[in-house]
């Protein structure tokens, strides 16, 4: 009977000593923002939200983020019988982004990134029909860039601008935040 010893090394298992590549462990970044965000039928309306580093993949410029961010916004839109429906619509979202930083080291570090996410959309429009195409849940795929702006060793100012494809809130935001480097990231 011939039985294959294998080593950590020889199935490319993370060393004990090494630092995580995943998970809260591997965590170096938290971003709280705020800004502007618009979709069709609505009016620009604020939004604000947070993300949270969980580590990298393949590269440590290759990030993994998860995040929550809230936008109101006014909903201005005809039903099918030409009368007016006016009020305030919100969309929540819960999301995960991968995200390619160039040099961390910098005075400014560009940024691209995509992700997914699910996306509660609501209003207290009371016309039924109107009520149906936006007071429901559906998923999204996004795209950013931006760039992170030293302004202290570890705080960076962030620019951003975010396209996201969703059904019923296909929209653009603008946005300006603050980033918190730590752990690998500092």
């Amino acid at each position: 009977m011939n039985a294959a010893v294998l080593s950590p090394s020889s199935v490319g298992a993370q060393r004990v000593d090494a630092p995580p590549q995943l998970g809260l462990g591997a965590s170096s970044a938290l971003t709280v923002y705020t800004g502007a965000g618009v979709f069709p039928y609505a009016s620009l309306g604020p939004q604000a939200g947070a993300m949270l580093d969980i580590g990298w993949l393949g590269s440590r410029n290759l990030r993994l983020s998860v995040g929550v961010d809230y936008l109101a916004t006014t909903i201005d839109r005809t039903d099918t019988l030409g009368v007016r429906q006016t009020s305030r619509g919100y969309v929540f979202s819960a999301l995960a982004d991968m995200t390619l930083l160039g040099p961390i080291g910098r005075p400014a570090t560009p940024y691209v990134g995509v992700g997914f996410g699910v996306d509660a959309v609501g209003t207290t429009i009371q016309n039924e029909q109107i009520g149906a195409i936006y007071n429901t849940n559906v998923f999204d795929v996004h795209a950013q860039i931006g760039t992170l702006v030293r302004i202290t060793r570890r705080g960076r100012l962030t620019l951003e601008a975010r396209g996201t494809g969703a059904r019923v809130v296909r929209r653009f935001a603008v946005r300006v935040g603050y980033t918190w480097l730590y752990n690998q990231l500092r």
